[in-house]
This record gives structure tokens, sequence and C-alpha cells, in this order.
């Protein structure tokens, strides 16, 4: 798949009969407190993909035992294992937190589950136990992640995403892709 990305020029491309187009596929979810789970996207029979850049955000909530407040902590409760269901291939090694390669990052949230119920998050506790408003979210510039991985048709892109908050957290995932089809 790397002839794609580095051997062919636009000349090869229009002899060879393979066109090509850049898209998005956006993977995202919602993993329940203290749970784990799995999101997938499927890539589709139009043409095998390979991603270029990824680009993710995550929450940051969690269940104040002591209050039972719902509070933005800035601590990365998401872990993530990403898979090709083609090959049945982990392409990481083991569950990676979020924040380790996640751009722009950590996001505010306004509300989360706890127990199935919606709870709003305006607020975090500070060391005094005292109310505050929300943790400012992390300001990191958005700067996407190189992540090149060829997809094929009627696969998934999927991740097994771990969540050891006390309540629900979000996350999502763009991937920019090549599409390559035949023409």
């Amino acid at each position: 798949m790397n002839v794609l990305l580095t051997k062919l020029s636009n000349e090869k491309l229009r002899e060879s009969k393979i066109g090509q187009h850049r898209e998005g596929i956006l993977l995202q979810g919602e993993i329940l407190a203290g749970t784990s789970d799995t999101a997938k996207v499927e890539v589709g029979t139009a043409g095998t993909i390979v991603t270029m850049r990824m680009a993710a955000y995550y929450t940051t909530l969690d269940l104040d035992t002591g209050s039972g407040h719902v509070i933005d902590d800035g601590i990365c409760h998401l872990r993530g294992q990403l898979i090709d269901t083609d090959k049945n291939l982990a392409l990481f090694n083991d569950f990676i937190p979020f924040n380790l390669f996640s751009s722009p990052g950590r996001i505010k949230a306004k509300s989360a589950l706890v127990a199935g119920i919606s709870v709003n998050c305006a607020n975090y506790l500070k060391a005094d136990g005292a109310i505050a408003d929300a943790a400012a979210p992390g300001g990191n510039l958005y700067e996407p992640q190189e992540f090149t991985h060829p997809f094929t048709v009627n696969s998934y892109i999927k991740i097994d995403v771990k969540n050891d908050a006390g309540c629900s957290n979000k996350f999502a995932i763009y991937f920019d892709v090549i599409r390559v089809t035949r023409k």
C-alpha cells in the first residue's frame, strides 16, 4: 500500500485505471462508567482506504463519591485499542490512554451519564471541597497525528475503549483518509 503513497504519480494513476479521493471518517462513542465497550465504523464497498492522519477528542469527567457531583477533573479516564478487523490486527500494543494519541485532546463536557441518568457537569471540586467553575479545557493546539494504515473494502475501523471513571465519558476520532477506487 505504501506504493500508492510514494511511487505512483498522477500520470501513472491515470494509466492504471485507479482513482483516489480524499475523505473523512468519524468514529465516536460514549463509554459508561467503569465499563469497556467497542465502537466501529465500516470502511464501505467503494474502495480500500489509507488513513493519513487522525484527530481525536475526549472528555475527562468523574463522579465525586463524597458529594455525588459529576466533576471535570482534567484526568484522562479513557484508554483505547485500535483494531483493523480485516486482519484482526491490534494497531496499538496495548490499551493507550487517549491523552497520548489525541489532538486536540481534552474538551469540556456539559453532562454525563450516571447510572443511566443524564447529570449536568458544570462544576468541579476544589481541594477544600468547595464547588468551583468547570476546569478549563486542555488548551492544546489542533495538530492531527500522523497515522498511516491501509484498511480493505468491507472491513471496519474498530476501537475497544475502557473507562475507569464513575460516570460516562465521550470520545471522537476523525480519520483523514485517501480512498482508492477502480475507474
